[in-house]
């Protein structure tokens, strides 16, 4: 029971006792007088009218506050926040009862009327459209969005652009994409539950981790649930003297041309060949080459005389150069989007994912946080290893098995980003000096062995008819082809002629020796667990010269992963 019940009740009972009639006992006389008798009478009779009609006062504004009482109650379910005033329970009087009972009535009646609002908000509207603002590109921005130097054409040499726009009907439930394209190529795409408000501003920035963004065109698109909401350019300018000799998006598309960006941090670090001396033939040049930890692999680079070793990357496998050492290819293992780094930080490279990746700036050897990664859309092949970039630069082969098939050899275009229509049934793949061939291992045809054919997929030619060789590597001068092969449980390191003559065994330690790659000159690198431990070795071309320079190289379960290249 309610307060206001409480009160209406007490105040129902202080009327009754004080409006109730009391019976009268006329007092004896003595002596009887005609006129007091009729005044007895009179008052007798005034005494019942008035008894009748408290009666039927009494009655009425009985059922009256009973009626009010259930108005009340029936509003306080409407709305229960709305209850008589504590005080009004001290009323006693009946008038002040009824003054209460109106001021209930008036007080309730509103918050009924307010009760009826928010029943009507309850019906869902329908969602809002996700809108997103015109974009504005800007060199930085304030705390509060206030774009920075904006622009729509910048000079060569920044290192990151602000895309700030404003959006509405947004919702946590909704997916936002992001597709950035260089000179209409698409070179990044990311797409994230969105994590913002409602509506606000937003502001997404490319950046090349301290590195110079390509000059080009630039164009953003953001998504949000699949459908284009927004686009916009800017334009980097190369400097006068390249905008003249050549065009500006073959230099910031095509991977095999250096580029002012990559030449002009470090140039002396591009790894050019020192010249061979006359005893040893050899000449110190960079190896690429992964560690395996036990869980994944990991990315150095080093001189081929075992000095200057750098960590690059973490989860980076079976690298390869581009002829001019400005570049290096690579298969990404999962995980290769998140780098952490040696002070314990981690960093993210937004859109990258497993499948076959360039490390744009490799000649400057440069730390996780400032390495620059490409990998357009056609390259996220999960199932991909073994990169190999052709002596001309123009095409990348490596392996691959979709839908859990055999391994097959695919083409991509460095200069335009295209995967070529042909492929090759086999794997680990090595380039002719002339890039018009390749060597690789196949059971084609029925035949296992090491294979050389043209690189349309024409051509064949089998030189060995081993079921274990693998891991073939073509010499520069074009005559030899070095493989691994297993013999009677050990293998070793065979070369064999280009016509599959003049087989001969250069490796015959105990343990395995494998994964040979050539030096520019004509020496061997190549992996060797011959003392108990894997390890990189360097030989002569001719097998003698034997030496470890690398120590504790792990190589992982797949040793194609564990590919090496030299520049």
């Amino acid at each position: 029971m309610s307060d206001f019940d409480q009160t209406v009740y007490s105040g129902r009972g202080t009327s009754e006792v004080s409006g109730a009639p009391q019976p009268a006992t006329p007092p004896p006389a003595k002596k009887r007088n005609p006129w007091l008798i009729a005044a007895g009478v009179g008052c007798a009779l005034l005494l019942c009218v008035a008894l009748l009609a408290g009666v039927g006062i009494y009655l009425a504004r009985d059922q009256l506050q009973d009626t009010l009482a259930g108005l009340s109650g029936a509003t306080a379910t409407l709305a229960p926040t709305s209850e008589t005033p504590t005080s009004t329970a001290t009323l006693s009087a009946a008038s002040a009862t009824e003054e209460a009972t109106v001021e209930v009535i008036v007080e309730t009646a509103e918050p009924t009327a307010e009760a009826e609002t928010p029943i009507e908000t309850e019906t869902p509207a329908p969602p809002s459209e996700p809108e997103f603002g015109p974009i504005t590109f800007a060199l930085g921005a304030t705390e509060n969005y206030e774009p920075i130097d904006p622009g729509l054409t910048f000079q060569e040499g920044i290192t990151q652009v602000h895309a700030i726009f404003e959006y509405s009907g947004m919702s946590k439930d909704y997916t936002w994409e992001r597709v950035w394209y260089l000179d209409g190529k698409e070179v990044l795409r990311n797409a994230q539950k969105w994590t913002g408000d409602e509506t606000g501003v937003f502001d997404y920035f490319i950046d090349a981790g301290n590195n110079p963004l390509f000059p080009g065109e630039w164009t953003l698109e953001l998504y949000a649930q699949d459908e284009l909401l927004q686009t916009g350019n800017f334009t980097i300018e190369a400097e006068i003297e390249l905008a003249q000799s050549t065009d500006e998006a073959e230099h910031a598309a095509d991977l095999t041309t250096p580029t002012a960006e990559a030449e002009t941090p470090t140039p002396a670090s591009t790894p050019a060949p020192t010249k061979p001396a006359a005893s040893s033939g050899g000449g110190v040049y960079k190896l690429a080459y992964t560690k395996w930890d036990g869980g994944q692999h990991n990315l150095y680079v080093a001189d081929t005389n075992g000095q200057g070793e750098k960590f690059l990357l973490n989860r980076a496998a079976g690298p390869s150069w581009t002829p001019n050492g400005q570049q290096i290819f690579f298969f990404g293992e999962a995980g290769i989007d998140r780098q952490h780094l040696a002070d314990g930080r981690d960093f993210v490279f937004d859109g990258v994912s497993n499948g076959i990746v360039a490390l744009l700036n490799a000649a400057a050897l440069p730390s996780a946080d400032l390495a620059v990664l490409q990998q357009p859309v056609d390259w996220k092949q999960g199932t991909a290893r073994w990169a190999s970039v052709s002596p001309d630069g123009q095409m990348v082969a490596f392996d691959a098995k979709p839908g859990g098939s055999d391994y097959r050899i695919y083409f991509l275009g460095t200069a335009d980003n295209q995967q070529f229509r042909f492929e090759i049934l086999g794997e680990q793949a090595d380039w002719s000096p002339d890039s018009q061939k390749v060597v690789y291992r196949s059971g084609r045809d029925g035949k296992t062995g090491i294979w050389i054919s043209n690189r349309d997929d024409s051509g064949h030619t089998l030189i060995t008819n081993g079921g274990s060789d693998s891991f073939p590597a073509w010499s520069p001068d074009g005559k030899t082809i070095a493989f691994s092969r297993d013999e009677g449980g050990n293998v070793d390191i065979y070369l064999v002629n280009v016509d599959g003559s003049n087989l001969r065994r250069i490796t015959e330690a105990p343990g395995p020796d494998s994964l040979p790659t050539y030096t520019p000159s004509g020496d061997i690198i190549f992996r060797s667990a011959r003392s108990g431990n894997w390890g990189i070795w360097k030989m002569s071309g001719d097998g003698s010269n034997q030496k470890e320079i690398i120590p504790n190289a792990g190589v992982g379960p797949d040793w194609a992963y564990s590919k090496m290249d030299v520049r």
